[in-house]
């Protein structure tokens, strides 16, 4: 059976923002999360400059094109009313998560920041559907932009459009970095257990155990009982499952993921943490590890546990900037994502992404636009996670043989390669010739096998991955993807190639 291509999905075009924010499309749209409900698609995204507080919220029918639907809490026009001590139910009941985080102006004077006057700074949210029949938000709020005076709590609502109101406050952090920041709540489900995953910089991410039949924290503790010392660091913030200048923590447990060891393929059971490595602004990537525990150790290719040092460190790299070609918008700072699959069973990951393609024009002087991508992942044949670098387009992965594959564009691929070092990658030529060599800027060998498994040696190191079908925006064509992992670096390798190229 021939391969299936995805058609031209027809994105839409990428815009600076604008002053009418139902307008924003897939744009503006930073640390996005998602949930399927009833044949739609919810992506919830952190506020950005010119939204009403409470989260945007965006829904789609067919995961490629968003329009925003509303605001998760009803917090237009309440500043007064939490400023006042009155922010209770029908405004969101989010009266004692203000009062923590509340800042005066001379304590952060500027920046995005929660106010005394009531304004307010919400953070990364989570949606799901509770055990209880309702939706449950679990969301943060922060004194301000870079501090830790933050606070996770969980809200709920009839329904995914919202209204939300705040339930309870899960766990909370001071000023001063001596605890986790409690920001970026995100929670899995994994063998009738639940968790919830949060932490930024700091002393990095943490892991709760939840009670998956109300959502809260299974062992009952407030901030009180650890400022006073009746319950320990562990017991109140939880597992540290890494550490460093990160965020944006994710876990998604996967069953029986097939792993060829020795020529014979096994099914294995893993957890797979993926976080944001680096500046927000100048460096992010994201990061991978996985554990045959929920609470860890979470390690890379190599057995390193998750660190990063300033905007470097370990974890396998599978995404970071790039350009694909110098007429199209690049991929800028990618990161603070969601793994996600659909009820028809479609691993992807939610991203937000920026693009320096309108300073470069002259349109704008700021790059601090995020749009909503998505991603699909899938499985190297060692069972680690890689993910396709081009915007899902509703492309299946299917087998494919060497003859399709060396058939499109004689086997001519553009080729991203990333490093360690932050800064954007551009592509370059290389040729998967018939003899199962490769040629061109980087050399080595290359395989196919078992469906759309593939293994190439480049400059000695091997990388393992999959070939998937994919739409490439930068070129308006369908074509193949190969996106692998190197097994000694742990460093995502991407090769491109389209139908006319």
């Amino acid at each position: 059976m021939a391969i299936q291509y995805p058609k031209n999905p027809r994105f839409n075009r990428l815009a600076m923002r604008v002053p009418d924010y139902t307008a924003w499309q897939e744009g503006c749209a930073h640390d996005p999360a998602l949930l399927e409900w009833e044949g739609k698609f919810y992506a919830y995204s952190t506020d950005t400059f010119g939204a009403p507080s409470g989260y945007q919220i965006r829904v789609s029918d067919d995961l490629l094109h968003w329009k925003y639907i509303g605001s998760a809490f009803p917090l237009e026009g309440s500043a007064a009313r939490y400023q006042s001590g009155a922010g209770g139910k029908g405004a969101g009941n989010l009266q004692e998560a203000y009062d923590w985080c509340k800042t005066g102006r001379r304590e952060m004077p500027c920046g995005v920041c929660t106010r005394t006057d009531g304004n307010f700074s919400l953070w990364a949210p989570h949606c799901v559907r509770g055990n209880d029949g309702k939706f449950w938000l679990y969301f943060c709020l922060t004194g301000y932009f870079g501090g830790s005076r933050s606070c996770i709590g969980i809200a709920k609502s009839e329904s995914p459009s919202g209204g939300f109101e705040c339930e309870a406050l899960l766990v909370q952090s001071p000023s001063g970095w001596r605890t986790p920041n409690a920001i970026d709540p995100q929670v899995f489900f994994a063998e009738g257990r639940m968790f919830l995953v949060y932490g930024s910089f700091g002393t990095g991410l943490h892991l709760l155990e939840l009670d998956p039949a109300t959502g809260m924290r299974k062992t009952p503790r407030v901030y009180a009982d650890f400022e006073s010392g009746k319950c320990s660091y562990a017991e109140y913030y939880g597992v540290c499952l890494a550490n460093g200048s990160l965020e944006g923590g994710v876990i998604r447990y996967h069953k029986d993921v097939p792993v060829l060891e020795n020529g014979v393929w096994k099914k294995k059971n893993y957890y797979y943490l993926m976080c944001s490595y680096g500046s927000l602004s100048s460096a992010y990537n994201m990061r991978c590890g996985r554990s045959e525990r929920p609470e860890g150790p979470y390690v890379d290719v190599n057995g390193n546990t998750l660190v990063c040092s300033t905007d470097l460190g370990t974890g396998n790299k599978l995404l970071g900037s790039l350009r694909w070609s110098d007429g199209a918008p690049d991929f800028f700072c990618p990161g603070h994502n969601d793994m996600f699959v659909t009820e028809r069973g479609v691993p992807l990951i939610s991203y937000h992404c920026r693009t320096n393609y309108f300073i470069e024009r002259g349109a704008s002087i700021s790059n601090n636009f995020h749009y909503l991508y998505l991603g699909q992942y899938a499985f190297n044949s060692s069972g680690w996670l890689v993910m396709n670098c081009n915007r899902y387009a509703g492309e299946t992965v299917q087998p494919i043989t060497a003859e399709e594959f060396l058939g499109l564009s004689a086997g001519k691929f553009d080729a991203v390669l990333f490093t360690q070092r932050y800064d954007p990658v551009k592509p370059v030529r290389v040729t998967l010739c018939a003899d199962g060599t490769v040629d061109g800027t980087l050399h080595g060998t290359w395989r196919l096998y078992d469906g759309y498994y593939i293994s190439l040696v480049l400059e000695g190191e091997e990388y393992q991955g999959v070939v998937m079908p994919a739409w490439l925006d930068y070129k308006s064509e369908a074509g193949l993807t190969v996106t692998a992992l190197g097994m000694q670096s742990g460093m995502a390798l991407h090769l491109n190639s389209g139908t006319r190229a």
